[in-house]
């Protein structure tokens, strides 16, 4: 959760929903009020900002930095009774994503960041055995905040709290043209956005160019690395591996196991759509 005080917004980062990207936004735009996390957990707010910033834990032994941005609206309304008032007051907003390709997001950063795998495939067979793994994981349970599964956490449980909807303004991710209208509307400050990055996965034949093109970058300096990474990520070795997400089959137990734990996520996703379409003023296409 994200608040802003000169535009009295709370902004709920839903994990692999492009949250990073508007985050940088309101932040460059607003700044950001860390007082009511600070006060929640006895701290001032240097304190809090230092230890966020530094990745500590966060005043609870389930929450570090890598994980608080994304803490689920039942949580913060057990734990942060100073946050849970403070986003009740306040405008809120939150984007949603089809919750399959979301799924498949997360698997794809999962396996790069506990098992090294940063130059995989969308239809490599791991991606199919690791669905499993985390399906397995995710049968029988509700609302959760485990740092190594949190995204793969159910998008309603950022917006609606005992089935009652508390978010005020919910958007496809696809929109963002809607979401700057929206956040003009409210704030009177014309705020371009774009959609976030993609993931990017190298193009079959490319892959064997990869162990020797990643030796041969060792032997650049670390500043000069970095310049060349983006080039190199956008060049014609790899290709957006969300454009694939849906030509690859998951395996059918996965696919049913999907479409059933993240359906209320579909319907979500349905009815932001149906409701720009229904509201001529934002109901132009990207």
């Amino acid at each position: 959760m994200l608040f802003c005080n000169d535009i009295n917004l709370a902004f709920l980062q839903i994990p692999k929903n492009g949250s990073r990207a508007l985050k940088r936004t309101l932040l460059s735009n607003f700044g950001v009020n860390y007082a009511p996390f600070a006060e929640d957990m006895g701290w001032t707010v240097a304190q809090f900002k230092h230890a966020y910033d530094s990745g500590s834990e966060l005043g609870h032994p389930d929450i570090s930095a890598s994980n608080f941005d994304h803490l689920t609206l039942p949580f913060w309304k057990e734990h942060f009774p100073i946050t849970w008032e403070t986003f009740l007051g306040a405008q809120s907003l939150a984007l949603v994503r089809d919750p399959r390709d979301r799924f498949f997001s997360a698997i794809m950063q999962r396996l790069g960041q506990y098992s090294g795998e940063r130059t995989i495939r969308a239809d490599d067979p791991i991606v199919r055995e690791e669905a499993l793994r985390i399906c397995d994981w995710l049968d029988g349970r509700g609302s959760f905040i485990d740092k190594r599964y949190i995204h793969f956490t159910r998008q309603i449980d950022y917006i609606e709290l005992d089935g009652e909807r508390v978010v005020n303004a919910v958007f496809p991710l696809e929109r963002p043209d809607a979401v700057s209208q929206w956040l003009r509307d409210q704030t009177d400050h014309h705020i371009p956005l774009s959609p976030g990055h993609s993931r990017r996965e190298p193009k079959k034949w490319a892959r064997p160019l990869l162990k020797p093109a990643h030796f041969v970058s060792k032997l650049f300096p670390l500043h000069l690395r970095k310049l060349a990474y983006p080039l190199w990520r956008n060049s014609g070795v790899f290709d957006d591996a969300a454009k694939r997400y849906g030509s690859v089959d998951l395996g059918v137990d996965a696919e049913a196991f999907i479409a059933e734990f993240y359906a209320a996520d579909a319907g979500i996703l349905a009815g932001a759509r149906a409701d720009l379409r229904g509201n001529p003023a934002q109901n132009s296409s990207v």
